[in-house]
């Protein structure tokens, strides 16, 4: 019997996160239902926190999906030429998805620094830490990028 694919642990690590931020998301909205339901109110603090675990689920799971390849593609024109034309699309491909995402992490990373001295108006966290998931998942992209498109092809 084959062994089953055992997932690198920074890959465990991310779903981890996911699922324990999508219990608590659930417990956080699930809760406040019930309260609006059976005592017409419901803690605002709840509402906050559920929309902050909500961005940080939507960055980590989007650097897992590049991680696996899985985002969506469109491959019409990719799928009809040959093997070198296929590789030179790739390469421009990386290249446009290297500067995108190099944005990306400057303007994160700008929002990160204005927002280290404003703070939610609930919780008070400082809002840099919302904007960090950004500045996560487009370091983690870009870094995956790197990987896929310059290291996997030296390899390989």
């Amino acid at each position: 019997m084959p062994a089953p694919d055992r997932k690198p642990l920074i890959r465990r690590a991310a779903e981890a996160f996911m699922a324990v931020t999508l219990a608590l998301m659930v417990l956080a909205v699930f809760s406040n239902v019930v309260l609006r339901y059976a005592f017409g109110t419901g803690l605002v603090v709840y509402e906050e926190l559920s929309r902050l675990l909500f961005v940080w689920l939507v960055c980590m799971g989007t650097v897992v999906t590049a991680y696996d390849k899985r985002h969506l593609s469109f491959d019409l024109i990719v799928d009809r030429v040959g093997p070198r034309t296929r590789a030179g699309l790739d390469a421009l491909a990386s290249v446009i998805g290297a500067i995108v995402l190099g944005m990306v992490v400057k303007g994160a990373w700008d929002q990160v620094i204005a927002g280290l001295h404003s703070h939610s108006p609930v919780i008070g966290y400082p809002l840099s830490i919302a904007a960090a998931a950004t500045l996560f998942m487009a370091a983690a992209m870009e870094v995956l990028l790197f990987k896929q498109a310059v290291l996997d092809r030296l390899r390989g």
